[in-house]
């Protein structure tokens, strides 16, 4: 890909996707990427009726691969085990001309060996299938393989390098009337923001491709900052930044930092884009708001450079 901003957008989606979805929209994203990789050979399978998916989550035709999603926010082995069991036995009676049957998962660090040889145990039982486990490393190396416009249909518009050169205050005026600002939203003196810090990458504990993001963003922060110095409401930057602020206190309430945080915070300022041109404008207001301090924390004065 040429575009070192949309692939960095590309490659962030889709690591934040395997660790911050979990049960259902797990299993949702498997879904689009099977989908996107496969086309119509992989049938998503929703459930109906009193007897649910009967024990299917994905059918791939071709080989007739039955695929169980299982991405708990939390882990309970005996579940966890007994959810293997149950499963395997309710596919291998309910979808007769199954011939392998994958086991997908959420965990990043290994499975647990209970886990493991239940799915030992179900492979030695069954000579006549293809028994396996999917980690999260196999759906990433699958978004890997994918082209651009399916990338696009699985993760939405990215930002572009020659959009972010391409930016004008007009693009900013539209990232800004997305927020949907409404008086209420600022309070003249509610809070203090502090000084912009070099280690604050660091400190907010954001990984590589953030990173990149953030600092292709800032690159028209002063623009962005002119955007809103010509602006005729006088209160607009500081209403746009407490937005964002409060915004992003909830997140901090809530325990959410780092790579996600950010992705929420993209969110809520791109949730109305239609195209590259207003991802970008989105990423480099994201980026301005960044650096003046109204999102993300200032390492304190004493900080030794360990991320919290």
């Amino acid at each position: 890909m040429k575009d070192r901003l949309a692939y960095w957008w590309f490659r962030y989606g889709a690591e934040l996707a395997l660790h911050a979805k979990k049960a259902t929209a797990f299993q949702d994203h498997f879904n689009d990427v099977m989908e996107a990789v496969y086309g119509s050979d992989f049938v998503r399978v929703r459930p109906a009726g009193k007897d649910g998916d009967r024990k299917c989550d994905g059918y791939q035709q071709s080989t007739d691969t039955v695929f169980q999603v299982y991405a708990p926010s939390r882990i309970d082995l005996a579940k966890w085990v007994s959810k293997i069991k149950e499963d395997f036995a309710g596919a291998k009676d309910q979808w007769p001309s199954m011939k392998s049957w994958i086991f997908v998962h959420n965990q990043h660090d290994g499975l647990p060996p209970d886990t493991l040889q239940a799915l030992l145990k179900i492979k030695e039982d069954n000579p006549s299938l293809v028994i396996d486990q999917w980690p999260p490393s196999h759906l990433l190396g699958l978004t890997a393989d994918l082209s651009e416009e399916q990338l696009i249909r699985v993760f939405g518009h990215p930002p572009r390098e020659h959009e972010m050169r391409a930016l004008d205050r007009g693009d900013i005026a539209d990232a800004v009337a997305g927020l949907a600002l409404h008086s209420g939203s600022w309070t003249p003196g509610a809070v203090d923001l502090p000084v912009v810090d070099p280690g604050k990458l660091d400190y907010n504990e954001l990984s590589e491709y953030p990173r990149r993001m953030i600092t292709a963003g800032i690159a028209q922060a002063r623009m962005v900052e002119g955007y809103f110095d010509h602006n005729p409401d006088p209160t607009l930057r500081d209403r746009v930044g407490m937005l964002m602020r409060v915004e992003w206190l909830k997140l901090q309430k809530q325990g959410t930092a780092g790579d996600e945080a950010f992705g929420l915070l993209y969110d809520r300022v791109a949730a109305h884009t239609q195209g590259s041109r207003e991802a970008t404008a989105s990423l480099a207001l994201l980026a301005f708001l960044f650096e003046s301090c109204d999102i993300f924390e200032n390492p304190p004065a004493d900080w030794s450079g360990t991320a919290a």
